[in-house]
Formats: structure tokens, sequence, C-alpha cells
């Protein structure tokens, strides 16, 4: 059996806003390895939070191995209809858990924006768990200033992230246009009909 790794997401402030209209709809997503879409363990959506979220919420990555797993990689994004936006993301070095008394870190960790800006916070409680043992029970808040850093692949995965999210904002547009000229073709070619009809 192997480690698991514990992690209950307090919340995250400060958040940059990408909603045009309303307020964000931020979940927090978990990774090992952000090149594996399958290996996420993520948190409920919670609507109309804005820029402040809590989600109280406790999650488990299973098959943690501290002598390969040495990074925590953390996005936040925007529940959306066709395709979730980024709103920030940063990586946290595992170092700072497996050194920590008991292997649990209960942490504050600086957000990063898309363009690589450090805007906002996460608060996380994090615990490696050795095989067969049941998870921690967490109580209050981050109490410390966490070591996180904007790394530049997982960077670049989130810009691409952001490129997919643009591109479905186009094509809906386009869509849309299309949907609307359609409508207006059939309309105007409904009028010559009936006008040649009456004459």
């Amino acid at each position: 059996m192997s480690h698991s790794l514990q992690i209950f997401a307090h919340g995250a402030h400060q958040l940059e806003d990408v909603e045009r209209m309303g307020k964000n709809d931020p979940y927090a997503k978990f990774t090992f390895n952000f090149k594996d879409s399958k290996s996420f363990v993520k948190t409920a959506v919670k609507k109309n939070a804005g820029k402040d979220v809590e989600w109280n919420q406790d999650l488990i990555i299973e098959n943690y191995d501290p002598n390969q797993n040495h990074t925590l990689y953390v996005d936040i994004l925007d529940d959306e209809t066709l395709v979730d936006e980024p709103i920030a993301f940063t990586s946290i070095p595992l170092r700072q858990v497996v050194d920590a008394p008991g292997q649990v870190f209960k942490g504050r960790f600086d957000l990063y924006t898309i363009s690589g800006k450090e805007k906002g916070n996460i608060g996380l409680t994090l615990a490696i768990l050795k095989p067969g043992q049941s998870p921690h029970s967490i109580s209050g808040g981050p109490d410390q200033q966490g070591f996180a850093q904007a790394d530049n692949e997982h960077h670049s995965h989130i810009k691409s992230l952001k490129n997919k999210e643009r591109a479905a904002d186009v094509g809906t547009a386009a869509a849309l246009a299309g949907l609307i000229y359609g409508a207006k073709t059939l309309h105007d070619q409904h009028e010559k009909e009936k006008k040649a009809h009456e004459q």
C-alpha cells in the first residue's frame, strides 16, 4: 500500500474577477501531474462566490510517493457552461509538509493570475497519510504562510486552458452570429414570398 495526501481546502481570498457578468463560480483542483487531466481531485463549485470563497472540503490524492511527488499543483477555475476559465494557479513544494510536525501543514499559499502576477491566496491543510491511516480531523484555519511559486510549465498549462476558453467564447459568438444571420435570411425570404403572393 502507498501513502496518500489529504488536502483540506479551506478557501481562497482576493481572487481576480474573471466574470464579465455576475460573480466568479470558483472551484479548485489539485494534482501531482497537471499533464494528466484524469489525475486531478477537485472541490465543489461555489456559485456566485466572487473574489472570496470558502470550500471547507476534504479531498484525498491516492498513491502519493514522497520520493517522486515533490510538488502539488493547484488550479482555481471559474465554472462556465462550455469551457471553464482559469482564475489562478500555484505550485506548492511538498517538502514543507514532509518536514512539518506529524507531517501536517496548515498554511496560506500565494496564488498567481494567468499573467503570472501574484494575487490572492488559498488556505489549505495538507497531511501525509501512511498506508491504512485515517484522514485527520481538521479544525481551525491556516495559521502560517506556506511557500508556493509560479512554475513555468504549470503556467504554460494554465495559459493553454485560457486559450481554450477564449476559443470556446469565439466559437459561441460565431455560432450565435450565424444563427442570427440564418434567421434573418429566412425571415427576408419569407417576406419576399409573402409580397409576391399578395401581388
